[in-house]
Parts: C-alpha cells; sequence; structure tokens
C-alpha cells in the first residue's frame, strides 16, 4: 500500500479528548469502521482503517500541540493500538512513518529556535515562532517522546523484526527495524536528560513541577513556576518515562535509567492515588479528585477532557505491571463514569463529579473507553456515545477495536 501525505489539518474539541475532522479534499475521504459491540476485530476494520491512515495528514510542528492531543500524536497512538492486535507491518511502518516526522521535527541544536533557557532545547515547540511566548515549552514535551517511544517499543518486543530493513529512511535514523528504535531511544534520552528530567522532576522527591529558574518566571506569559503539575500534564510525562523504561528494559543496556525512569513514574502514580477523594454511590466505591494535584479541596474538580489524560496515565500503569496498580484501584475510576458522571440517552458530565454547569451532557469517550475492562456494561454505553464519530476519528476508533478485542481475550 503507498501511503499519502498531505499538510493541512483542523482540530476541534469534544468531551474526553481532541478528535480530527475534514477541513479540505486533502484530509481523509474513507470512513472508518466499528462493525459490532463484540468480538475479535474484523478484516474489514483493519482495512478500512489502514485505508484512512494512508490519506491522513501528518502535522509539519508541533504548533498548538498537535504532535502531543492533536492529530499527529492521536494517529500515532492508533496506529500503536492497532498494531498490537493486529500485528501488521503496513500498520507498524505507517506509525513509524509518523515517529520519523515527529523526531525529526524536534527543535534542531544547531539552527533552531532558542527556548526560554536561552539554548536551542531539545524539545517540540508548540507555540507558533511569533507568538509572544514562542520560547515557551513544558510538561507537553513528556507525550511526544511518549509517542515514539511507543513506536520503539513496538519494535523491541518483536525481534523477528529487528533485522529487517525499513523501506524508506530519509532522515538517517536506521536502515533497520532495531537500528531505528535504537535511535528513538538514544535520542529521546537526550530530550529526557537535557530538558524534562533536568527542569521538571526534582531530584530529591522526583515529583513533577513545573521549572524553578528565575528564566521560565520572566519568560513564560502566564508562568506556574514552581508549581506542581497537574495530573494530566503528569499523565503526559509519565508516557515518556514508563515506555522509555520499557525500552531500555527490552534493550537490556541500561538497567539504572530503568530504574530512575520507574522511580519518577511510581512516585506520580501513588501520588495521584494517594490525594483522590473516597465516595460511596448507590453502595458503589467511585473517585473524586481535582485538575490541580496541589487542590486538596477539590475547588478545581476535573473535567472530562482533561480527565481521560488522568485515565490513560494510570491505565498504562496497570497494564504495565510495573507500579503495584491493581484493578481494584482501577475500578473506582470505572465506578465513577457509571454512578456520577452517567446520564440519560448514553450522554455523561462534562465533569467527574457530575456537575453540568453551563453546558449539557454529551459524549463521552478517549481514552475513558479504557475503564471498560473494570466495568464490562460500560463498553455499550461508549459504543453507543461515540459510534458516529467513530468513522472519522481514528484513536477512537481504535481505542473501541482494541477495548474490545481485549474484553473478548480476557
Amino acid at each position: 500500500m503507498r501511503f499519502l501525505r498531505s499538510t493541512i489539518l483542523c482540530l476541534s474539541f469534544s468531551c474526553g479528548g481532541f478528535f480530527l475532522h475534514a477541513a479540505s479534499p486533502a484530509e481523509p475521504t474513507k470512513t472508518l469502521l466499528f462493525e459490532k459491540p463484540s468480538g475479535q476485530v474484523t478484516p474489514h476494520e483493519v482495512q478500512a482503517f489502514k485505508d484512512f491512515m494512508a490519506e491522513a495528514t501528518f502535522p509539519k510542528d508541533n504548533t498548538h500541540n498537535a504532535m502531543v492531543y492533536g492529530s499527529g500524536g492521536a494517529y500515532v497512538e492508533a496506529l500503536g493500538l492497532m498494531y498490537e492486535i493486529t500485528a501488521d507491518p503496513e500498520i507498524l511502518n505507517r506509525m513509524i512513518t509518523f515517529t520519523d516526522d515527529m523526531l525529526a521535527a524536534r527543535n534542531n541544536p544547531k539552527n533552531g529556535r532558542v527556548m526560554w533557557t536561552g539554548e536551542r532545547d531539545l524539545v517540540w515547540p508548540n507555540k507558533a515562532a511569533d507568538s509572544p511566548d514562542a520560547t515557551d515549552s513544558s510538561t507537553e514535551n513528556g507525550d511526544v517522546v511518549g509517542h515514539i517511544a511507543y513506536a520503539a517499543k513496538l519494535i523491541l518486543k518483536n525481534k523477528n523484526l529487528w533485522a529487517k530493513k525499513i523501506g524508506e529512511d530519509p532522515n538517517g535514523f536506521g536502515a533497520t527495524y532495531l537500528d531505528r528504535a535504537k535511535t528513538y531511544v538514544q535520542e529521546l534520552d537526550k530530550t529526557m536528560d537535557t530538558y524534562i528530567v533536568k527542569w521538571l522532576v526534582d531530584p530529591e522527591t522526583h515529583l513533577y513541577h513545573f521549572p524553578t529558574s528565575k528564566l521560565y518566571d520572566k519568560d513564560s506569559v502566564k508562568s506556574p513556576w514552581g508549581k506542581p503539575v497537574p495530573w494530566n500534564q503528569q499523565a503526559m510525562l509519565n508516557n515518556a518515562f514508563l515506555r522509555l523504561a520499557e525500552c531500555h528494559e527490552l534493550l537490556n543496556d541500561s538497567p539504572q535509567r530503568v530504574k530512575a525512569y520507574d522511580v519518577v513514574v511510581k512516585t506520580s502514580v501513588d501520588s495521584f492515588l494517594s490525594r483522590v477523594k473516597h465516595v460511596t454511590i448507590a453502595e458503589h466505591a467511585c473517585y473524586q479528585w481535582s485538575y490541580s494535584s496541589d487542590d486538596p479541596t477539590l475547588h478545581y474538580p476535573e473535567d472530562a477532557a482533561h480527565g481521560g489524560y488522568d485515565i490513560i496515565g494510570m491505565y498504562r500503569a496497570y497494564l504495565s505491571g510495573r507500579y503495584g496498580v491493581t484493578a481494584d484501584q482501577m475500578i473506582p475510576f470505572a465506578n465513577t463514569v457509571t454512578y456520577i458522571m452517567a446520564q440519560p440517552g448514553d450522554k455523561f458530565a462534562g465533569r467527574t463529579n457530575g456537575e453540568l454547569g453551563k453546558h449539557p451532557a454529551g459524549s463521552l469517550g478517549g481514552y475513558w473507553i479504557c475503564l471498560s475492562e473494570f466495568k464490562h456494561d460500560l463498553f455499550p454505553q461508549f459504543v453507543a456515545s461515540n459510534q458516529e464519530r467513530a468513522k472519522t476519528t481514528p484513536l477512537m476508533t481504535a481505542l473501541l477495536l482494541w477495548t474490545r478485542n481485549r474484553l473478548e481475550s480476557h
């Protein structure tokens, strides 16, 4: 299959995540397919996904976080999920094409943008070059690192791929799959060492915080100088640390890094679980939590959009088996959806405390779908809430198919 490239994208926001909508003839003209509410993924579903992704546009840079939770980041995660359940090499190759583009778009240390540090940091600037806060860069970089590390991890898990050559290598990242994975890991570690660990992790407590440098305080338009990182952004950072730890473990090349990266993720996960408020609704254990990690009074109850990242952060930690997160600890998240957020007509409140506020109840999708593992009757609700959107949103479709496949297999 020949994959095509184009450059036009349009993002819109909806409850539970960001979704891509057609903006011009350059956008995919195909329709994604979700055929049934149960059973293994079908050949027709896989082919429809591949056809859609063959036309998919990849952003040329990370402006407006296009490579974080925008189309670029969503495409990579969707491809990874679909490769996990199909082992289709064309899907992996398409993912690698995109992660190559991601790595190539990183700030150039020789002639790139000078950031708030005064250096040309190895980050993915998310502001236009002429914006007032063009030098700002922060926690969102963790998610870009995590997306690229996802491709490396999938390669490293399959030794049968390692010696095989990848068809194209326009950036000189490595001719074989193993070479490509090693380049990813090596380059991502540089971003971790020179920026993420250096500026966003407390060396004593291993907790995340925004930079405490006066340079950051002076140059940021809305400076969160030195403050704890919100939970959704901790999930972005955990994406980088967790997947790179897994990559180094598969490579068996740096037990020190594995240990150091795991400590940071475990500290974040344990902190989150220690700060959620336990409530009982209809005799079911539920959680309440804030957007902010330093808000014990829950003055800012988490909303569904940011909360989707909280959920995937915890779910990845659970799936990894590395940090002691149990199903019993995940079940209250699922109960929160069922007994607090759920509204009539397969709709959901926009906040985790059930508050509707000025906005009517809407759909809930994205990473919340993963909670179906802990409460199976949620899955039909997620399907009903997102069936139409799944026709044009590859990450939604991939999450529905991946979850359906997992429920069928377990």
